[in-house]
């Protein structure tokens, strides 16, 4: 995802940010505010660690037919909604995310870097429902088992944001799986405060949160 000039982060840029600095303890700056698509979307120090730097770029299949549907049914004062089945694919979840990072909108920027990051998100139901299954928990505490992924020479770790539920009026809970490469698979649940991100688009859905009360993190010098 690029911004202009002077942008601040996006709402989905914004959650993987927060997310991310709470997993990994860094200070994410948005890098291609002045760059556009010549830049990752975001890049950090890690502190003590001999200014090893680190860059990620938040990203997602682009279903711009399901979204061009939802802007029309708020338009209409219709629910949105999504239609057509969804292939179980059990046991076939590391091969369906080697597909997503096979297309040309996952490809990570050639920028130089210690540690190169990819982080993906659903924006329909039908892929969200697949990235779900990375960090979903059975009854019993176990995960939907899942293979190795065979990354990229160049990439680092991949991250997939999972389910959310709000718990509190303002916080979020939401599971990630990420695929670290040397180490593999690896779930975190991260809270999230609401006021913390920008408004989501007014385009898609009205924003619940009163006006003044959001104070997303300023990125960008």
């Amino acid at each position: 995802m690029s911004n202009a000039a002077g942008a601040k982060a996006s709402r989905e840029e914004e959650i993987a940010f927060l997310i991310m600095e709470n997993v990994l303890g860094v200070d994410i700056q948005l890098a291609d505010a002045c760059a556009g698509d010549r830049k990752p979307d975001g890049a950090w120090i890690y502190p003590d660690q001999n200014g090893r730097r680190g860059i990620v770029e938040v990203t997602s299949p682009p279903d711009k037919k399901i979204l061009k549907e939802w802007a029309q049914a708020k338009r209409d004062g219709e629910p949105q909604s999504e239609s057509g089945s969804i292939p179980l694919r059990y046991n076939e979840l590391d091969r369906y995310c080697m597909e997503l990072l096979a297309a040309d909108w996952a490809k990570l920027l050639d920028e130089p870097a210690d540690e190169r990051h990819l982080f993906l998100f659903g924006r329909s139901h039908r892929v969200q429902s697949y990235l779900n299954r990375l960090s979903d928990e059975f009854a019993d505490g176990k995960t939907e088992a899942v293979g190795d992924l065979n990354l990229q020479e160049n990439l680092s770790s991949v991250w997939f944001r999972g389910r959310a539920t709000r718990d509190q009026p303002w916080d979020t809970r939401v599971w990630v799986a990420r695929f670290q490469a040397g180490s593999g698979w690896h779930r975190y649940v991260v809270e999230i405060d609401e006021r913390l991100l920008p408004s989501p688009n007014s385009g898609i859905a009205d924003d619940k949160v009163p006006a003044g009360l959001r104070h997303p993190k300023r990125r960008s010098a």
